[in-house]
């Protein structure tokens, strides 16, 4: 399942030259990321409400283009994995010209959160979820 979420480069998103900065990436594949678990039904208020919290354990990307202020862009999200691990790709692009700005990945793990244990599979309140997706 790719899930497209689309977003305009607001003037706090740039530098003094009018480009995106790096670090807002992040929030642009948040924001995508939060789309994607709404289309399958399972908020991150769900999650907390199943006793779990599903914090990112590693984050990856890669910058090829630059976005500026004003752009559209389109966030793809990908789901690469949900056993162990919830992974995800994204691809970042132009939503214009389709020009590929930036691919990442992100890793989130289970934890429990009365016990603050981080969690070696999905627990199934996620992984029901996520059946047939892939």
């Amino acid at each position: 399942m790719i899930n497209k979420f689309n977003y305009r480069v607001a003037f706090y998103d740039v530098d003094s030259m009018n480009v995106a900065w790096h670090g807002n990436y992040v929030k642009f594949c948040e924001a995508a990321r939060c789309d994607f678990l709404r289309g399958i039904g399972y908020t991150y208020d769900d999650m907390k409400n199943d006793g779990y919290a599903y914090p990112i354990v590693k984050m990856d990307f890669k910058f090829i283009a630059p976005a500026f202020f004003d752009d559209e862009i389109s966030v793809e999200v990908i789901l690469d994995e949900a056993e162990t691990l919830l992974k995800l790709s994204y691809i970042i692009s132009n939503a214009a010209t389709g020009e590929v700005l930036c691919k990442a990945h992100t890793a989130q793990a289970a934890v429990r959160i009365d016990t603050r244990q981080t969690q070696f599979f999905l627990p199934e309140c996620l992984s029901e979820k996520l059946k047939g997706i892939k």
